[in-house]
């Protein structure tokens, strides 16, 4: 019988498994702190980021407050009186040390900028934040975040704030650059040459320097142009039908992609009455960067489309587009552009009868805004039932700041009380407050809307003896000033055969006449269009232009104080800018501020 084996492990056996599980358990103790320190990388990382993001935003901020605070040099961040300052060297944040580093920037010939050689752009800085810290005791990790920064006010100050197209009747497109320190209009440039223009519209990119124009001449041919701040360049040209005494198209960008738009009539009924097309905002000028037309089919209108408004949503990160059109057949319906395809016109035709002066729509006399806080898209128009002591105002609100927001029935306003011919409204820039005014042809009063962001109450006859509303003419205008914390609504319009500035101001619900203002030279009566632009970088101010009867085009700017005060000045330097308009109905010129 053989010799019974010993139970257990013998020695060896025990050293080969405590081996084993040493190196198994190293392995596990390795992969874990792997993963600890993994997790820990990637927080300290995220917060190393946000400290960077947020250096860049202080900069913006101090360069907003003045240019003059980027100069070259290293600083810390701190703050004073609620406002972002330069302290120091450096500023810790727990074990995080962040610096700013501002550097100046040299362009070549062609304005690029350059990283050597070139020539010193005093108002281009680079801005440069950077986070360090100790990963652990002898590991140190940094992040930069790089901008560039411009003195915005100095370059649109002094070269220009906005740009004012028109036509003098022959066949070249006429444009002036406005310069708001000097408070003048450059000299006369051609735009393009083309077909004469009659009925005008330009809007600005709010991502770079470049506008989409329209204009539509005499035999209804939509020419498209765009300006890059150095050359103007035609891009695409379509027949939408008229003559220029209505306005089948208009033109929008997406406020924060960038992207434009232009949306017009195909001068046809029953079916794809309109088309649109849009230019993505990476894409500079030229027509191969146009997408090709795209049909846009109406549900709750089937005449020839005859006017077409839109408005851009200027809430951060939106890119919603409304548009309000009316057709032949004096309807009228709304939809919204999503920042792909129109959705959301409304599941019953907004109105079927709206006001005309001779024949439908040839007055412009429905008008759109956006909430500027809550994004309800508001419209408002003439129906035809509106006379002397006869309400004629309705509205539509759609509520719930997307594309797909819900549609509130037509609504009456109960506290108007006249005709609404020539009408206008416009939304305080900071706040869910709109301004309304409105003519009508047969009362020839003029009427004032407050919309508080729930309801509107209104002021009625507040002028009984206004010029009379006719064929494509527009009698008022409305905007916002603001200084400081004070905010006031502004409405300008057209007295009986008066040659100067009728004006009102409003606080709240309550309208104020104010004294006329006698612009140099005195306006031809009557005049024709009113237009109010307000100034999106200095809101303490706003231009008004005038065609008036001798076809004559004038330029004048009101600026508000905090107290508040009111000062008109003659920014056409009390001569006409033009003597000879092509028109002067129908947006007989246009003028839009610079956003970027």
């Amino acid at each position: 019988m053989p010799p019974k084996r010993p139970s257990g492990f013998s020695l060896i056996e025990t050293i080969i498994a405590l081996a084993l599980f040493i190196i198994i358990a190293s392995g596990g103790i390795l992969a874990f702190i792997s993963s600890l320190n993994m997790n820990r990388t990637s927080q300290e990382n995220t917060q190393a980021v946000s400290l960077a993001q947020e250096g860049i935003e202080a900069v913006r901020s101090l360069r907003n407050q003045s240019f003059a605070n980027l100069l070259p040099g290293t600083y810390g961040l701190g703050i004073s009186g609620g406002q972002w300052t330069f302290a120091g060297s450096s500023d810790n944040i727990g074990k995080f040390s962040r610096q700013v580093i501002i550097a100046p920037v040299s362009r070549d010939a062609g304005g690029t900028i350059v990283p050597s050689g070139g020539t010193p752009d005093a108002d281009t800085m680079l801005a440069t934040v950077r986070v360090k810290w100790d990963f652990t005791p002898g590991v140190s990790r940094q992040i930069d975040n790089a901008f560039y920064f411009t003195n915005w006010r100095k370059l649109t100050g002094s070269s220009s704030d906005g740009l004012l197209l028109y036509s003098d009747g022959t066949v070249t497109p006429k444009w002036r650059n406005y310069s708001g320190s000097a408070d003048n209009f450059s000299s006369e440039n051609t735009a393009i040459t083309s077909a004469n223009g009659a009925s005008y519209i330009i809007k600005t990119s709010p991502q770079k320097k470049e506008i989409i124009a329209g204009y539509v001449d005499s035999s209804g041919l939509l020419t498209i142009l765009c300006y890059d701040g150095t050359v103007w360049n035609q891009e695409w040209t379509v027949a939408v039908g008229g003559n220029g005494s209505t306005r089948r198209f208009d033109i929008a960008y997406e406020s924060t992609s960038g992207k434009s738009l232009v949306l017009y009539s195909t001068n046809s009924s029953s079916t794809n009455e309109l088309q649109y097309r849009s230019k993505p905002a990476s894409a500079g000028c030229g027509l191969g960067n146009w997408s090709l037309p795209v049909n846009f089919d109406p549900l709750r209108t089937s005449g020839t489309v005859l006017w077409v408004k839109m408005v851009s949503d200027h809430r951060r990160g939106q890119n919603n587009i409304a548009a309000l059109w009316a057709d032949s057949t004096s309807a009228l319906s709304a939809a919204i552009w999503n920042g792909s395809v129109w959705v959301n016109e409304p599941a019953s035709v907004t109105e079927t009868s709206l006001e005309f002066v001779t024949t439908p729509q040839d007055v412009d006399d429905f008008d759109l805004a956006y909430e500027s806080v809550s994004g309800d898209l508001m419209l408002v128009w003439a129906n035809s039932a509106g006379k002397r002591n006869v309400n004629g105002v309705r509205y539509r609100l759609c509520n719930g700041g997307t594309p797909a927001c819900t549609w509130d029935p037509v609504i009456t306003p109960p506290t108007f009380s006249n005709d609404a011919t020539n009408l206008s409204l416009s939304a305080n820039p900071n706040t869910d407050e709109l301004i309304f005014a409105s003519i009508g042809h047969v009362s020839s009063r003029l009427q004032a809307g407050y919309w508080n962001g729930s309801v509107w109450t209104n002021t009625t006859n507040l002028d009984n003896s206004c010029a009379t509303p006719d064929v494509g003419t527009k009698y008022i205008s409305t905007a916002w000033l603001t200084s400081g914390s004070t905010s006031r609504s502004l409405i300008v319009y057209q007295d009986s055969n008066a040659a100067n500035i009728g004006w009102i101001i409003g606080t709240g619900g309550n309208f104020t006449i104010q004294t006329d203002f006698n612009p140099t030279p005195l306006f031809a009566v009557p005049q024709k269009w009113y237009q109010l632009s307000s100034d999106p970088k200095n809101k303490d101010r706003a231009l008004l232009f005038v065609a008036d009867a001798g076809n004559r085009l004038h330029a004048k700017r009101i600026v508000m104080t905090a107290v508040p005060g009111f000062t008109w000045t003659n920014s056409d330097l009390s001569s006409a800018l033009e003597t000879s308009l092509s028109q002067n109905i129908t947006n007989p010129f246009a003028y839009a501020y610079w956003q970027n």
